[in-house]
């Protein structure tokens, strides 16, 4: 006779507790893969909050506008910064002997004072700015604090980094979450102090920016952060640099030409303020749960990855196939609400001006899911010595973005469609990504990829049909 706890029936709850109680076991134990990841995505989650919280206010305060012109200034700044970084920030991890990390740390924070102190100097020069590029002009005075902002944005990256070097990762996400909070309250307070002045948010992003260092220098202790500043000698710096040459060669041109492809609606809309602060808003909502999951994930799983895979390829296909999947089920509801309903969200939380803002935010809802599931192993191509896929899929992505949506301008198409070609392009080379990256990691990257986006279509046809009963429509409408 079957007891309760032999029934076949009851044997895959049994399996689903167990899977939660070996979870749990693994949260626990300091050190591990599963714990280290939960104390990242624990800051991150803290970040989250206070930007779900709190920039429903801070748009109604500031409007599309000015959000406009903080992305036009983030933009600059993060090109500038990831200029100064050449990707030696990623190989933190890697040198087993600490001086060796310390000459390319020393590198890094040297090339990012000289180049802010001279991109500086470059926009104080009268009418160049005017004449090269006049749709920056919005900017202001701000355009001279371009550089040293981008300096101290570089800065938070490399302790970042350096944070993960030395396994500090609670320190390391909690402190990018402090930062987070710091700014949206002081934009908050400063906006409405000032009654929404428009270059509000750089202020708060240049304050909060300084104000963190310190915070920083303290996570790192004075023990390790003291040795930076000894033997500064190029000749020492110089075989090192070469040693990871690979970074600038490879990883920087990826990264940035991923991240200035992520900006080409910023840059190509500039413009039109209002357009391209309502895309801004829209795209960072659709980031936040690639920073709760996708990003807190991502350091730890670069760490684990560069452990086990001479030694132990096999389990690593299992923590790719694992990880994936896992992000996968997490982000579906949650991405198929954005997707379905984030135009009447918006207008409801933010106010009826950024209800365009949710239409983009959308259309943009499929590709970053899918950069959900696959961002935080695109490490892996670091550590199989494969950095090349990422930049040649970086290229190929960014002339794709830029030929179409130049073409959609070119045939007179409004901000809606070029958005919508710019995020139908984003999507179908994150798919074509997926695949790639599970190969690498030995699992049949078409077979789950093409099964992942048959999970998804078939939810999202009940999402849209959820949207018609209820509103009438199927999909969001731009109006602009």
């Amino acid at each position: 006779m079957d007891t309760f706890g032999t029934h076949p029936s009851t044997l895959p709850i049994r399996r689903s507790i167990q899977r939660v109680r070996d979870d749990l076991k693994r949260i626990r134990t300091p050190g591990s893969f599963a714990r280290n990841s939960f104390d990242v995505l624990s800051g991150n989650a803290l970040a989250m909050a206070s930007q779900l919280v709190l920039t429903p206010i801070i748009a109604r305060i500031y409007g599309p506008e000015a959000y406009g012109m903080y992305a036009l200034y983030m933009a600059l700044m993060m090109n500038l910064s990831l200029v100064s970084d050449l990707g030696y920030s990623t190989a933190y991890v890697l040198p087993r002997d600490e001086d060796r990390f310390l000459q390319l740390a020393r590198f890094n924070f040297s090339l990012a004072i000289f180049l802010g102190l001279v991109v500086m100097g470059i926009v104080s020069i009268p009418g160049l700015v005017e004449t090269v590029a006049p749709e920056w002009t919005v900017l202001g005075g701000w355009i001279y604090l371009v550089g040293p902002a981008a300096m101290l944005y570089a800065f938070s990256v490399f302790f970042t980094q350096w944070l993960t070097r030395v396994k500090q990762f609670k320190a390391s996400a909690f402190t990018g979450a402090q930062l987070d909070l710091s700014m949206r309250v002081f934009n908050m307070l400063f906006g409405w102090y000032t009654a929404g002045m428009r270059s509000g948010l750089l202020v708060g992003d240049l304050l909060i920016r300084t104000l963190i260092i310190p915070v920083y220098l303290y996570r790192l202790s004075k023990e390790r952060f003291a040795p930076l500043f000894r033997k500064w000698s190029w000749t020492e710096m110089k075989p090192v640099l070469i040693e990871y040459k690979r970074y600038p060669l490879l990883i920087f041109p990826e990264r940035w030409v991923s991240t200035f492809g992520l900006q080409l609606p910023t840059l190509m809309l500039v413009s039109d303020l209002t357009v391209v602060g309502q895309y801004g808003l829209g795209a960072s909502l659709m980031l936040l749960p690639l920073r709760l999951l996708g990003f807190s994930f991502s350091t730890v799983y670069l760490q684990k990855a560069s452990e086990i895979w001479d030694t132990a390829p096999d389990e690593l296909s299992r923590l790719t196939e694992g990880l994936y999947k896992r992000l996968f089920w997490i982000g579906l509801a949650p991405f198929l609400v954005l997707i379905f309903f984030a135009d009447e969200g918006f207008a409801l939380l933010f106010g009826e001006p950024w209800r365009d803002s949710g239409v983009i935010a959308s259309y943009l809802g499929g590709y970053f899911f899918i950069r959900l599931v696959t961002d935080p192993m695109t490490s892996l191509f670091n550590v199989l010595r494969r950095e090349h896929v990422m930049l040649v899929f970086g290229v190929a992505m960014f002339l794709v973005r830029l030929l179409s949506m130049a073409w959609v301008m070119h045939l007179g198409y409004g901000s809606g469609a070029v958005i919508l070609t710019y995020a139908v392009g984003s999507l179908v080379g994150q798919i074509i990504l997926s695949v790639f990256l599970l190969n690498a990691a030995r699992l049949n990257g078409l077979f789950i990829t093409v099964r992942s986006l048959l999970i998804l279509a078939a939810f999202a046809a009940v999402a849209a049909l959820l949207r018609w009963l209820v509103l009438g429509s199927w999909w969001p409408a731009y109006t602009g």
